[in-house]
């Protein structure tokens, strides 16, 4: 009898208080997009790195890498590219526009991608990884803000610049050839 008074003293309490909660709101807002760019208008990708550069064409639905010729980078790792690129998110705008650019990479050494369509073509410079490495500071454009978006965007970018196979090295004048 003592069980079936604790039951029904639960069940009470379960109904009269728990279910009647609100649901609470979520704890994060809403992140928006780093770009607001319609994917379905890129058809063109050119991405430049520490003199080296990669050239991308969207043809019947494929992308097709044109620069340089006969580079080993699979189509899919371009599109997967556009994709992180194109659904980043900002985590964070870290910087106003009076800023030092090189303290977040965003100096000669950055990356600079460019997304060409039917319109202006779109900028975008991808600079050093934070502290914990979890994201890269990245700028829009001629845009001044610094913007932290995911790392995906710098780890495709390293695989698609990894696959092009190794610059030459010049020879020095006057130095002996060899061991």
């Amino acid at each position: 009898m003592l069980l079936w008074v604790v039951f029904v003293a639960l069940a009470g309490e379960y109904w009269f208080v728990e279910s009647r909660r609100p649901e609470e709101a979520p704890t994060q807002p809403e992140r928006r997009r780093f770009l607001d760019v319609d994917p379905r208008g890129v058809r063109e990708v050119v991405m430049q790195r520490t003199g080296r550069s990669v050239v991308a064409r969207l043809a019947e639905g494929h992308w097709t890498v044109v620069e340089p010729p006969d580079a080993p980078i699979p189509a899919d790792l371009i599109s997967a590219f556009l994709d992180a690129l194109l659904k980043a998110e900002e985590i964070e705008n870290v910087a106003p526009a009076a800023v030092d650019a090189h303290a977040f990479g965003l100096d000669a050494s950055a990356s600079r991608v460019e997304l060409r369509g039917g319109g202006p073509a779109l900028a975008v410079t991808i600079g050093g990884p934070n502290p914990t490495g979890t994201a890269v500071y990245a700028r829009r454009g001629e845009a001044p803000d610094v913007v932290l978006i995911g790392r995906n965007v710098r780890y495709y970018e390293d695989l698609i610049f990894q696959a092009l196979p190794a610059p030459p090295i010049p020879a020095a004048e006057g130095l002996p050839v060899g061991g």
